[in-house]
């Protein structure tokens, strides 16, 4: 088996031509039909006991041809590839024999096409500057946490002297017209909405706004033209509503019993904004850290140049789509119904998604290149260690599933990156 040549037919992709020897190849042959000849049966003949030479007449000299072809091609690649000094992304493909006549004579040529991790460029990485969100926990901060909390801890009370307005809690029935009919879907009693929640198609929740408990109404509206069910796409509909009861939150007041009740760390309302103040001080850093990081990435995506095959793109896309939906346990069709997305859309969301990460991951990959990061056999000894204990499996099995390269590259990007962010120069904003 040799290589025999390699041409490059677009960035990053490479069509390499190779070759079986003609010995190697009948000597396979040989041993295919020594397998599969006890399997035939000709008249006359006993299973396995017909002469090759009967069979070859009867069936075609090239009969078995294709499964030695297939015993001899992963070795065959294997060794192209090495003599061509080419390390695949991914796995070849578009395998064909041109030409298969005289294999006993010429042996047997092919062709296969075949990915490699793109060159690319990456200069000023160093002393990026980053804008990041502040960490710094404002008076105005404390206060509106704490009014969450208190809406948290609200109670319903029921409205009498007032009519409907944006924030109360409407019970009601209605039932969707559209053309003077019933629509599926369209139709629900003792309904509780939230006034101004755009819970509702736009148009809806104002139309209640002003109505008291016992009125019926109509409501006017159109459904948005991107609207998930094409029947009710953009059409204009009737609801025929009823208002039955009006609650709104009563919110208690910031004292030290709303402290105790909040928390039992708690026991004045200062004790309450002080530690409110530190969990903010929490999340905002860690919101910022994630914050600058996804900043450092994104302008190392930005600076890099070369060409890479949008084959690194269109796999990722796939992949992405592929745990995406395992992840939701839900057909994309019915998806796309919820969110009222057609397909093409949501394709090419995610196809710019996955584009951002191949071009961090070759980004980072090249940093850690040019800054000469190797991780130590300890540091992949303890990220096994860890992905064993992540996922609650033998770390034996994780070394099978897992390979050393893979560790490796996880590893330098992750020092890549860190090393980036120590050298970026941060402002906050």
């Amino acid at each position: 088996m040799s290589f025999v040549s390699k041409e490059k037919t677009a960035p990053a992709t490479w069509k390499v031509s190779a070759h079986i020897e003609a010995d190697a190849f009948c000597r396979q042959l040989d041993a295919t039909y020594a397998k599969e000849l006890k399997k035939i049966t000709l008249p006359g003949f006993r299973p396995g006991k017909a002469p090759r030479a009967m069979v070859e007449r009867r069936m075609g000299e090239k009969f078995l041809f294709d499964e030695a072809l297939d015993a001899l091609l992963p070795a065959a690649v294997e060794e192209a590839l090495k003599e061509a000094e080419i390390e695949p992304q991914f796995n070849p493909e578009g395998l064909d024999v041109p030409d298969a006549e005289g294999w006993k004579e010429k042996g047997v040529g092919f062709t296969f096409t075949v990915v490699v991790k793109p060159e690319v460029t990456l200069e000023g990485y160093k002393g990026l500057p980053v804008e990041v969100p502040s960490a710094a926990v404002t008076d105005a901060d404390i206060d509106a946490r704490i009014h969450e909390l208190q809406h948290r801890n609200a109670r319903q009370v029921e409205v009498e002297s007032r009519p409907a307005q944006n924030g109360d809690i409407a019970l009601i029935d209605f039932k969707g017209m559209l053309d003077g009919e019933p629509f599926d879907g369209g139709t629900s009693q003792n309904y509780e909405l939230t006034l101004g929640s755009g819970q509702f198609i736009p148009g809806f929740e104002e139309q209640v706004v002003g109505h008291a408990p016992g009125d019926s109404f109509n409501v006017e509206v159109s459904f948005p033209e991107e609207y998930h069910a094409e029947n009710l796409a953009g059409k204009p509909v009737v609801f025929e509503v009823t208002l039955h009861e009006l609650k709104a939150e009563e919110l208690p007041e910031v004292d030290d019993d709303f402290a105790q009740e909040v928390g039992e760390d708690y026991n004045t309302v200062e004790d309450l904004k002080a530690g409110v103040a530190q969990e903010l001080a929490e999340s905002k850093a860690k919101e910022a850290e994630e914050a600058f990081a996804h900043a450092v990435q994104d302008k190392l995506a930005d600076m890099l140049e070369g060409e890479i095959p949008d084959e690194m793109f269109d796999r990722r896309t796939q992949q992405n789509i592929e745990m995406f939906l395992e992840r939701i346990q839900m057909p994309l069709e019915q998806y796309l119904g919820i969110i009222g997305e057609d397909q093409e859309a949501f394709e090419a969301r995610m196809r710019e998604q996955s584009t951002a990460q191949v071009r961090i991951e070759l980004a980072l990959q090249k940093v850690a290149a040019l800054e000469g990061f190797e991780p130590a056999a300890d540091e992949i000894e303890a990220e096994y260690a860890r992905l064993a204990e992540q996922y609650k499996v033998p770390l034996s099995r994780v070394k099978y599933a897992v390979p050393e390269d893979d560790i490796v590259n996880d590893l330098n990007r992750a020092k890549a990156l860190d090393f980036v962010k120590a050298e970026a120069v941060k402002t906050e904003v």
